[in-house]
């Protein structure tokens, strides 16, 4: 293939790409759009004018005045796919006498078109979508001021064009501010909730401490009881410091060469008693070393959120913490027998501050930040995060990372 056609077929997909943008094609009738197909007929005297758009094979009619029945006309019948490209008003005093219309069979048969005048719609960027054209069944020219005016009415097309994909960006944009609203009032709930638990807790035990009724002995239990709030409360805050970085900044990484094998046991071995807790079995699947460039405390921060969630959202069974190699990557895979994740909620749970619908309604404790650190630690590392789960039947949820070779 040539260069020229190739550029050719490269402008035309960026044609099209800008049509379908606008979200006109083969839409309902318009009265703006067909007053100017009106305009147009007046204008220049002439019993048919039309709005026509150039998709890739056909030519398709937005408004049309003197056409019974406004139809789809093969590209390669259209004189519109012609002067959309022409940069000024394209005439065509008599069609019977004019080479590239000759034998076309709105020429020679119904409607036996004679007279065309097209003036084209382009973007302001120089895309040509179409034309604004008038059609007489007798032989004529359009006068200098009729040319002028069509060539006005065709700017107007594409100001209408322009203000619907205008207002349409604004509603999109009103859209996402009011679920960025929805999420924050959600998010300060949610963080109220998790806030106020555990110093409530604390508050109660600091009054029992300060009871000299207590023995001395119980001291201890609720000191340790202060501690692990005082814990969870250091770790939520530590969540939305790191969740506020990732979101503005890309995270600072100190690489080094780490074994995803090793990782994985220790991170075992230090949930061992929380899943315990909760009955359940844990281990780790590692066979051999699985090395990669990473920073040791982002990815274990990112696997420690992974097997916490796993033991959050496991009411009874297992959860499995491997390491494994796969081609050119690495892969750390957290997989319990938990509640799961249901395919439209994947995404949603990747995202800051938002959770899945189930862990909403059972009113599972959290802030919604995991998953969300977890892609943010994965992501500057250049990896990637997979979601394998649907509802009732456990999730697996691996982490991706380019491997690294050691001689």
């Amino acid at each position: 293939m040539s260069d020229m056609l190739v550029l050719d077929a490269a402008l035309e997909q960026q044609r099209l790409a800008a049509l379908h943008d606008y979200q006109v094609l083969y839409s309902e009738p318009e009265t703006d759009f067909d007053d100017i197909a009106v305009l147009a007929a007046q204008l220049c005297r002439t019993p048919v004018a039309a709005i026509s758009l150039i998709s890739g094979k056909q030519q398709w009619f937005k408004a049309s005045v003197g056409i019974d029945d406004p139809c789809e006309v093969p590209r390669e019948h259209s004189f519109c796919s012609h002067a959309m490209h022409h940069g000024e008003v394209m005439q065509v005093p008599d069609a019977r006498l004019d080479p590239r219309f000759a034998d076309n069979p709105m020429v020679t048969g119904d409607p036996y078109v004679r007279f065309y005048a097209g003036a084209p719609l382009v973007t302001a960027d120089g895309k040509p979508l179409g034309s604004l054209c008038v059609i007489d069944f007798e032989p004529r020219l359009l006068t200098p001021a009729e040319c002028a005016g069509l060539r006005t009415l065709a700017r107007h097309v594409m100001a209408q064009l322009e203000l619907r994909q205008y207002a349409r960006g604004l509603d999109e944009a009103n859209e996402r501010l009011r679920d960025a609203d929805r999420i924050k009032d959600e998010f300060l709930s949610r963080v109220t909730h998790e806030l106020r638990t555990p110093l409530t807790s604390i508050n109660g035990y600091l009054e029992v401490l300060g009871d000299p009724e207590v023995p001395p002995a119980e001291n201890h239990q609720f000191l340790d009881r202060i501690r692990r709030n005082s814990d969870r409360l250091m770790a939520l805050v530590d969540d939305m410091l790191l969740a506020a970085q990732a979101g503005h900044t890309s995270l600072v990484l100190d690489r080094s060469v780490i074994d995803l094998a090793e990782l994985a046991r220790n991170a075992v071995t230090r949930n061992r008693v929380l899943a315990d807790g909760r009955g359940l079995e844990i281990a780790a699947e590692t066979t051999e070393p699985v090395m990669v460039r990473a920073d040791l405390q982002r990815i274990g921060q990112a696997l420690e959120r992974l097997v916490l969630n796993a033991v959050k959202f496991t009411p009874r069974g297992w959860i499995t913490v491997a390491a494994t190699v796969d081609g050119d990557e690495a892969v750390l895979e957290v997989r319990d027998t938990g509640v799961g994740i249901s395919p439209a909620d994947q995404e949603r749970v990747l995202a800051p501050f938002r959770r899945s619908a189930d862990a909403e309604r059972n009113e599972v404790q959290g802030a919604g930040l995991g998953l969300s650190i977890v892609k943010a630690i994965v992501d500057a590392h250049e990896g990637t995060v997979t979601i394998d789960s649907d509802t009732g039947r456990g999730a697996a949820i691996s982490i991706r990372l380019p491997r690294h070779d050691v001689c």
